[in-house]
């Protein structure tokens, strides 16, 4: 679906009944990636076709896998751990950090040298969280001021990995996780603030040995992927975009079928319940390794709100769209320890900090915080600063501006969310693109 630049949104009427979100899109990644070095054939299901996860099978497809895309269903015909070859020319991962990120610890570990960059978002964003630990256990990895493009060398010895966290980065985590597959010895990782865990879990679900405790857990490499189908639950990081529209907007009484609630993700669920939001969890089941529920969420008055600490590792993703629930809530918020998000597909901070003002809520920051007094959204015009999370995050506060809110800038939602103003409009929703 090829959406438009701008986006006008009017004030909205009620949001009620059923709302089904896609795929999870970090399980989507992973999922391609997994599946690809996996002993045997597998389908998955739900996986979620943005342009992000797309540049992952054409990522994956370069390197020689066997991935065939049905709409939102996927075939991967798995060679096998070492089944991966040279790709012919630069890996293009799009604006997609995670497939960079995960991908070049795979890619550091090859028998063959591999280029890979990213569009002009991507190139911006830091990459020595992932040179750093990866070059100090053996790889080469040559770049410009430890940004995209990256360009891997092989190398004749990779040493077992001792991970200790410095950034509490699922990221890192899974880049280092995925380079310690091909290293034949048993690497170490020690997390101080644990992060998500869907790297560990779907490795489990391809019957890959994992020794696990609560902060640290082992893994021995050149084990095989045993062939599975995946399962792929919806995005919570989507759906809070719908919750908080629900919560927000009168009257609203919806359900949200099949959410994944990893317990490294529903920071915010907890938060918006802390902040009087009428949100209840039903049906809890576990598919493919992952636990998911539907979620039930209803208007709330809501309460300003205080945050900081180990808890903002479980919502990083969610924090822009919470920012409007904090400017639609009674009192003044603040949030802190988010230093972070500075190092998204924009600096977080300063682009929710300047929509705010532009739609006339009274904000403030600092380095690593932010300050919003809950109030009335007047309307305005935004720019997402080419941020899909951006642009979603105003385009929900445009359902309780006093006036029209036209959010610039917006091609971007389809690297995460390419249905996400169908599901809008089917809500009754007045959006205009323009």
């Amino acid at each position: 679906m090829t959406l438009s630049n701008n986006l006008i949104i009017n004030n909205s009427k009620s949001l009620l009944g059923e709302i089904r979100i896609p795929g999870d899109k970090s399980i989507s990644h992973r999922s391609i990636i997994l599946g690809s070095l996996a002993d045997g054939n597998l389908a998955i299901s739900n996986f979620l076709s943005s342009e992000d996860c797309l540049c992952t099978i054409s990522a994956m497809k370069q390197l020689g896998a066997d991935i065939t895309l049905d709409n939102n269903n996927v075939l991967i015909k798995g060679k096998g751990l070492f089944s991966l070859s040279q790709a012919s020319g630069i890996i293009d991962a799009g604006n997609s950090g995670t497939l960079i990120r995960l991908l070049t610890g795979i890619l550091a570990t090859q028998n063959f040298n591999s280029s890979i960059t990213g569009d002009e978002s991507l190139k911006s964003r830091p990459m020595a969280r992932i040179i750093d630990p990866l070059t100090k256990y053996g790889a080469k990895i040559e770049s410009s001021n430890s940004k995209a493009p990256l360009n891997i060398m092989t190398t004749s010895y990779f040493q077992p990995i001792n991970y200790v966290q410095e950034i509490a980065s699922a990221q890192v985590k899974s880049c280092l996780m995925l380079a310690s597959l091909f290293i034949d010895a048993e690497s170490h990782f020690y997390e101080k603030i644990p992060t998500r865990d869907h790297t560990e879990n779907l490795l489990e679900h391809f019957n890959y040995e994992i020794k696990r405790d609560k902060t640290s857990f082992s893994i021995k490499g050149c084990q095989k992927l045993i062939p599975k189908d995946i399962e792929i639950g919806s995005d919570i990081s989507s759906a809070a975009f719908f919750i908080v529209a629900a919560l927000i907007t009168k009257g609203s009484n919806i359900v949200l079928p099949g959410i994944n609630i990893n317990k490294y993700r529903i920071g915010i669920l907890t938060v918006l319940k802390r902040m009087g939001a009428r949100i209840n969890i039903n049906n809890s089941r576990t598919i493919s390794n992952e636990l998911v529920a539907d979620i039930h969420v209803e208007y709330s008055q809501l309460r300003a709100i205080d945050l900081s600490g180990d808890i903002i590792s479980t919502l990083i993703d969610e924090l822009p769209i919470l920012f409007i629930a904090c400017a639609a809530s009674s009192g003044t918020s603040n949030i802190s320890g988010i230093h972070e998000l500075r190092y998204k597909e924009s600096d977080r901070i300063k682009a929710m900090e300047s929509g705010l003002k532009a739609v006339g809520v009274n904000v403030s920051s600092t380095t690593d915080s932010i300050r919003i007094e809950g109030g009335e959204i007047f309307g305005g015009k935004v720019d997402s600063c080419d941020d899909h999370r951006i642009a979603m995050s105003f385009a929900i506060a445009g359902l309780i501006s006093k006036h029209s809110l036209t959010v610039n800038n917006t091609k971007n939602i389809a690297t995460s969310f390419p249905s996400f103003i169908k599901l809008m409009r089917e809500q009754g929703v007045q959006v205009f693109e323009v």
